[in-house]
């Protein structure tokens, strides 16, 4: 369960990754032909739970491609469940306090860095794969440092308190919702706005100072170079759906125009 992307980002690689939401092991399995780093299996937004979103986690090893997924909300089983079934890390949405990320680290790490359930499950090969092989705090101490917690900034609240959310031992990085952001400060889709660009600066200087990454979100492929500049460690581009109609718009728009007598 060794955390490919948590490499990649430690050596300033500059990773790419989308959501995932179209729900079958076979466009896993064509993403893994992309050159994608990383995918975040949707448990807010699609309509999957932790037992398909373990489907999708075998289908992205297989593929090379690193399996984040996001939780449908902030809870115990939420986030342990997604974690014992192989996502390499848990992005979690809908982040309003300090208190909660302490929550957060609570169940997503093992002792003593907080206090996520041991049981032995796909994770480790139900205790037949490294680091289960090992002494029990080999282990959990090697779960901590591979699996990645990262609370979305998508929220005022969470914004007003960033310092002490990226500052928290256990969280590993900040992942920036735009779009929810945006519509929390009055400003919706404003992305462009002073106040949305200082609030970007505040979140990506609060992780830079913290020794955390920072990942954004854009549905916009000549966006994604333009994060980089600014700072941002990884990418977030767009979701599988939207990315495979705007392919296809484009080429029939080609294809009709030259067919066109």
């Amino acid at each position: 369960m060794k955390n490919i992307l948590k490499e990649k980002l430690a050596a300033g690689a500059r990773p790419v990754g989308t959501f995932f939401e179209l729900g079958s092991e076979s466009v896993i399995e064509a993403l893994g032909k992309t050159g994608l780093d990383f995918l975040i299996v949707d448990n807010e937004h699609g309509p999957f739970e932790a037992e398909r979103t373990a489907d999708f986690v075998r289908a992205a090893e297989l593929s090379g491609i690193t399996p984040l997924a996001r939780t449908r909300e902030i809870s115990r089983p939420a986030v342990l469940k997604l974690l014992d079934v192989g996502a390499q890390g848990v992005v979690v949405p809908d982040v309003h306090t300090v208190d909660q990320v302490r929550a957060l680290v609570d169940y997503a790490k093992f002792s003593p860095v907080g206090k996520r359930g041991f049981c032995p499950t796909r994770k480790d090969g139900w205790g037949f794969e490294y680091p289960a092989t090992e002494d029990l705090r080999v282990n959990m101490d090697y779960c901590n440092s591979e699996t990645l917690l990262i609370p979305q900034c998508e929220t005022v609240g969470c914004l007003e308190n960033i310092e002490t959310i990226a500052g928290l031992e256990g969280v590993d990085g900040i992942f920036i919702g735009p779009f929810d952001l945006s519509i929390s400060m009055g400003i919706p889709g404003q992305f462009e706005h002073p106040d949305f660009l200082r609030a970007l600066e505040r979140v990506r200087t609060a992780c830079r100072k913290a020794g955390k990454f920072t990942t954004y979100f854009t549905v916009h492929a000549d966006k994604v170079a333009e994060g980089f500049r600014f700072g941002f460690d990884a990418m977030t581009f767009s979701l599988d759906a939207r990315v495979l109609i705007q392919a296809y718009r484009e080429a029939l728009q080609r294809i009709r125009a030259e067919a066109r007598p």
